[in-house]
């Protein structure tokens, strides 16, 4: 459950909170943080060189949920759970919100645009220092926490379903779904601005994500009812007819936002260039197919399959399979190429009903094979 009674344990908390938030799954977090450097103005045009490192690390606040046990709540806030919201005096100060009801509650609601303000400010300090590598692991954690803001199921108590007899859409919209629809995402290059308040500019997309909750909900239903189940192919396809026109703006959007804010914090830190032997560093990226092991390995709830597609593949078909210890092909995905770079590939335990044990996974493009080992753990 995404809602944290607060005299938990913080154990108890950690693993509530893994079991149920896992923002756009790997899969959209690495699609908005790679493209967000196709919005980047020529003034950080060197920074391009990161798009793969982004990508790479786009799930890296997810994984800390299982080691810290304040990640969880950075990634989401229940705004319907507070009535300024709906009359529109919402305060943008964290501050004034706790004076209002206390830390327990506000932390309990998340802190979403907070942890995005405070990631921000992180990330021009590094910029400020030239610490590189902390600048880009910091830029890919930003990126996550964009990401999250425009899944409209971070921005409501109703964040599974569970009050609108819809329990699993979390998991079946952010992942399952885009999952399946990942090569029909494309993004539209638009320079990044600066943005002169940043905590407005924050609440405002999360306002905008927060628009298209009744949609999400009612596509859901529609597509559950045109199917008799939610685990069909015929599912998906209604739900994705029904909201893939927003849900592509929303990846649009993100990315955008995203390069505006990471543009933004290099005009605070003052410009700072990149020296050029980084910029070659970055650009060493594989010429070859590889297919990296599985992380988190053993898992116990879902892990993500990583993969590199050199460019002259594009064009060529993709298929991952996934196989148990008796040689039964329990999941198989297939998918035209198109584009190169690092990809992932979700494996959710109980949407795929594995059972416990070891699982060989492979890729194979255009007679090319190669395959690894992973182990799930009810």
């Amino acid at each position: 459950m995404k809602k944290i009674v607060f005299r938990l344990t913080l154990l108890l908390a950690t693993l509530l909170v893994v079991s149920e938030i896992l923002g756009w799954g790997s899969v959209g977090h690495s699609l908005i943080n790679r493209n967000a450097t196709k919005h980047f103005p020529e003034e950080i045009n060197t920074f391009k060189s990161w798009a793969e490192f982004l990508a790479l690390h786009a799930s890296d606040a997810d994984y800390r949920k299982s080691s810290d046990p304040n990640e969880g709540n950075k990634h989401f806030i229940d705004i319907d759970n507070y009535p300024e919201f709906f009359n529109g005096t919402f305060p943008r100060s964290i501050d004034t919100l706790i004076a209002l009801y206390g830390w327990n509650y506000v932390w309990q609601q998340g802190i979403l645009p907070w942890a995005t303000k405070y990631t921000l400010d992180s990330l021009t300090a590094a910029f400020q220092r030239k610490d590189w590598n902390k600048a880009k692991l910091t830029a890919a954690d930003l990126g996550h926490y964009v990401a999250d803001a425009h899944q409209p199921l971070h921005i409501t108590r109703n964040y599974d379903g569970q009050y609108t007899n819809q329990r699993g859409i979390h998991s079946r919209y952010e992942t399952q779904m885009v999952n399946r629809y990942q090569s029909q995402f494309s993004f539209t290059p638009n320079p990044a601005f600066y943005v002169n308040n940043p905590i407005e500019f924050i609440f405002d997309y999360i306002f905008e994500s927060y628009s298209f909750l009744d949609d999400l909900l009612l596509a859901d239903s529609i597509a559950k009812a045109t199917a008799g189940n939610v685990n069909s192919d015929l599912y998906y396809t209604t739900l994705w007819n029904l909201t893939g026109t927003f849900t592509k703006y929303l990846f649009q959007k993100a990315s955008e936002r995203l390069a505006s804010l990471f543009y933004t914090a290099w005009i605070n830190a003052g410009s700072p260039q990149l020296p050029a032997t980084l910029v070659e560093e970055l650009s060493l990226i594989p010429t070859k197919i590889v297919l990296y092991q599985n992380h988190p390995n053993p898992f116990n709830y879902s892990t993500q399959i990583r993969y590199f597609i050199p460019k002259e593949f594009i064009g060529k078909t993709i298929t991952l399979r996934v196989i148990d210890s008796l040689g039964k092909e329990v999941i198989t995905f297939t998918d035209e190429i198109k584009t190169d770079g690092y990809h992932q590939f979700e494996v959710d335990g109980k949407y795929h009903r594995l059972s416990s044990g070891t699982y060989v996974y492979e890729i194979s493009v255009d007679g090319y094979k190669e395959s690894n080992k992973m182990q799930y753990i009810k």
